[in-house]
């Protein structure tokens, strides 16, 4: 009968000892924040940032979208960390107009590669457009827009063939 009893008092120490550890780890880890502590800071700013970007790109599409004569023939939007430097793929000779607006904090530098293109033009990243005529002077020309120091934000974009007057 000892036997039996040191035996049960045995496995009943066992159990003890293996659910002991379980249940403290199924407690640390249920998922709940301890009471005053904050949330992730990498989900939540994530996701602020995610909908101010959003804002920004809603902001410098609506800027466009008052200069807008039709269909562009090329556009895009970016972020300002990100820049712009897309080939245009127009052909040599005509004449177009840029459309740049940009939302968000401090200026960006509209420029095209080759350089001789157009000169360049600083926009500030007030949600306001900004226009530049050029022409494609040779094939592969590229929109070129760089962010000021410290700019941050969305630049929407457009190229639209300039009509001719007769």
């Amino acid at each position: 009968m000892t036997t039996e009893r040191s035996r049960l008092a045995l496995l009943n120490c066992a159990l003890a000892l293996g659910l002991v550890p379980a249940l403290l780890l199924t407690a640390c880890s249920s998922g709940a924040a301890p009471e005053g502590s904050k949330a992730a800071p990498g989900r939540s700013s994530k996701s602020a940032d995610v909908q101010r970007e959003k804002e920004l790109a809603t902001a410098a599409r609506a800027g466009l979208a008052a200069t807008s004569d039709g269909a562009p023939l090329v556009s895009g939007l970016d972020r300002v960390a990100d820049g712009v430097q897309d080939a245009l793929g127009l052909p040599k000779g005509s004449g177009y107009r840029v459309t740049v607006a940009c939302a968000g904090r401090g200026t960006v530098e509209v420029g095209f590669v080759p350089a001789r293109t157009a000169p360049a033009r600083r926009v500030s990243c007030d949600g306001v457009p900004v226009s530049t005529r050029f022409a494609v002077k040779a094939a592969g020309t590229r929109i070129d827009v760089q962010g000021g120091r410290g700019a941050s934000g969305m630049i929407a974009w457009r190229v639209d063939k300039v009509r001719q007057s007769s």
